[in-house]
């Protein structure tokens, strides 16, 4: 796995900006401290940068594929907070913890990562396990259970794959 190095300064800068936003200063010791905090980090976890095979190609259209997706996953999320807000305050509380076994063939890691944390993100849903195209999902109903095997997020990545520049 060859890391190409405009990897190791696009992360850098990342982690940068990220520190000068939470720092909040720019005086020239906090910014030295926070360029070779960046560095650091880049360097010591070099192994889990994404290669340039791994990641959908930088493209208009995959951006806009991606900030619809985005879109479709705080839909998601919202309509699952109210769900999730719903179970709890009913009388009965109707909650059927169960795991779900969902096959998801991406071939791209950054795809099945995304979608993983997607899932993890959408209250009610919890990526127990990630193994490479089977995940294995802790939902708060069966209903949430079954509902992940047709989920329109799935979708959307599987299609952002097959695309070709």
């Amino acid at each position: 796995m060859k890391i190409h190095w405009l990897n190791y300064i696009g992360v850098t800068v990342i982690l940068f900006m990220f520190w000068v936003a939470v720092s909040g200063s720019l005086e020239w010791p906090q910014l030295v401290v926070g360029f070779a905090a960046a560095i650091f980090v880049t360097y010591f976890n070099r192994n889990m940068l994404i290669t340039v095979e791994d990641r959908p190609p930088f493209r208009l259209i995959t951006i806009a594929w991606l900030i619809v997706y985005f879109f479709k996953l705080i839909v998601d999320i919202i309509r699952a907070n109210f769900q999730v807000a719903w179970l709890v305050l009913h009388p009965r509380m109707p909650i059927e913890p169960n795991l779900v076994e969902l096959e998801v063939n991406l071939d791209r890691p950054a795809s099945r990562v995304l979608l993983g944390n997607s899932i993890t993100l959408t209250p009610g849903t919890l990526t127990v396990l990630a193994d490479e195209n089977k995940f294995l999902v802790h939902a708060l109903t069966l209903r949430s259970g079954k509902a992940l095997e047709g989920w329109s997020l799935i979708e959307r990545l599987k299609h952002m794959e097959v695309e070709k520049p």
